[in-house]
């Protein structure tokens, strides 16, 4: 990883669609370096972008996940890409992770909010398969009306790992109930979603 310039700020560098000659194509890279993209990752006749020089989400497992896309998409089985419930971390210690809305993006899109934060350390007892003193937080955002989970986020401990719990519920649009009756491994931090998701009050 590069470090970090002086004041903390990493800047993206552009991807580079120069020299490619995509004019050739038909298609242009807009002054990003970004080249725009349908449903299916596909540019344009017969061509396909995936990674940063698409402008969506720019993370490795994104990137990844639309190498699958167009894979499928050449071989024949049409697929379109969602980039709905796609996890985002931090990785440092401990952990920061999350997924789906934030708070301000719920409200701008209008929906009956239901929010909670927890703190791991008071919400489950001793997860011994990581550490013996459990610290941080789990937040969860839901909407009242479908009953389904919006957003989460934890800043914890292997939160890279565990909010991808959250990320398949808010990705499947499982309901709340349904989590509601999940049996967690004990000891784990994944104990911590049935206290949040009760503490909504859904």
């Amino acid at each position: 990883m590069t470090p970090l310039p002086r004041g903390g700020v990493r800047r993206r560098a552009a991807p580079r669609a120069g020299g490619l000659g995509l004019e050739t194509a038909g298609i242009a890279a807009d002054e990003r370096g970004a080249i725009g993209v349908d449903g299916r990752c596909g540019a344009g006749d017969g061509l396909w972008a995936l990674g940063d020089v698409t402008w969506v989400a720019l993370f490795t497992h994104v990137a990844m996940y639309q190498g699958r896309v167009v894979a499928d998409n050449i071989l024949g089985w049409p697929r379109a890409a969602s980039y709905h419930g796609i996890p985002r971390v931090e990785f440092g210690d401990p952990d920061i992770a999350a997924v789906g809305l934030t708070s301000d993006q719920a409200r701008a899109a209008d929906i009956s909010l239901a929010a909670t934060e927890i703190s791991l350390g008071d919400a489950i007892a001793r997860p011994y398969t990581y550490e013996r003193d459990p610290r941080g937080t789990l937040g969860l955002l839901a909407d009242r009306d479908r009953r389904v989970l919006v957003g989460a986020w934890a800043l914890a401990p292997l939160a890279s790992e565990w909010i991808h719990q959250a990320a398949l519920a808010i990705r499947a649009s499982i309901p709340v109930d349904v989590l509601l009756d999940q049996v967690p491994q004990f000891p784990t931090y994944s104990e911590a979603y049935l206290a949040a998701l009760d503490q909504l009050g859904l």
